[in-house]
């Protein structure tokens, strides 16, 4: 079932739609099944977002996992499953944890991964309710991160608009207009 794009959006989906305009239309995701496999809510602005881009790619670089209908390898769930032991196993063996990352109860959720690798997080910290959790971009071999205090949405309409510049991802973004490609069969 086809979705017309939201009606309700926060300032900065209105500023990232101005930005990289968004498909017109987007499949319907079950998030309470989503939040149920996952174990937790999600922050809203991320359902608001994914409800109005739905699955693909910004400039062909950053790919959105998304819960389902989504294409292989891009479904949120199963992205997430077991990724914070495959995280702290691999932190172990190439002992390159970065030290704002090095807590014991520490957890990070995978909203989005690049071509290279790179994975777009948030820092789910305990109490703290899913709207406060922020950004952390990981870099591919897993030694550098960037923390950013923001939601996914404010990141996302900082780097496109060059407000934000990510050691991590910028250099490897359009330079002039950015664009949006959904995943076929969105």
């Amino acid at each position: 079932m086809q979705k017309q794009k939201g009606t309700f959006m926060s300032t900065q989906l209105d500023r990232l739609r101005r930005l990289v305009p968004p498909p017109e239309s987007t499949e319907d995701r079950d998030w309470g099944e989503a939040e149920q496999r996952l174990g937790r809510k999600l922050p809203q602005d991320y359902k608001d977002f994914v409800d109005v881009y739905g699955g693909g790619q910004f400039d062909h670089h950053v790919g959105l996992l998304v819960p389902p209908p989504s294409r292989p390898g891009s479904e949120l769930v199963t992205y997430n499953d077991g990724y914070m032991d495959d995280l702290v196993n691999l932190w172990e063996i190439t002992e390159n944890r970065p030290a704002e990352l090095a807590v014991d109860d520490l957890l990070l959720v995978v909203w989005a991964d690049t071509i290279d690798s790179d994975k777009l997080n948030w820092l789910v910290r305990p109490g703290e309710p899913p709207e406060r959790w922020p950004v952390v971009v990981l870099d591919a071999d897993l030694g550098e991160c960037e923390i950013y205090p923001m939601t996914c949405t404010d990141f996302l309409s900082g780097l496109f608009s060059g407000e934000i510049d990510s050691r991590i991802i910028t250099h490897h973004l359009n330079d002039d207009a950015h664009v949006f490609s959904p995943y076929p069969n969105e």
